[in-house]
């Protein structure tokens, strides 16, 4: 068997993408593909983010789409506010 090093990207399911926006603050938003018919992706859009408020992360990106990207945030969270409680995904 053959491996390789191509990232693999898990889609946030609709339920997924609504807690995070509830819990992190954001706005829940479906996006489809304009290529194929009938595919949406299930993401949390961010608002500018005043470094001040720390009750939600600071997002590197304006939106996350995927569970790596909710994870990769939410790691950053721990190390802003590591006493804050995590979310399960």
């Amino acid at each position: 068997m053959i491996k390789t090093n191509t990232p693999t990207t898990t889609r946030l399911s609709e339920i997924q993408a609504r807690a995070l926006a509830d819990w992190w603050g954001g706005r829940y938003e479906p996006r489809k593909n304009p290529e194929k018919s009938g595919d949406v992706w299930h993401g949390v859009v961010f608002r500018p983010g005043d470094p001040k408020d720390i009750s939600m992360p600071l997002a590197p990106k304006p939106a996350v789409f995927s569970l790596e990207e909710a994870r990769a945030l939410e790691n950053l969270r721990e190390a802003v506010n590591p006493e804050a409680p995590d979310w399960v995904g």
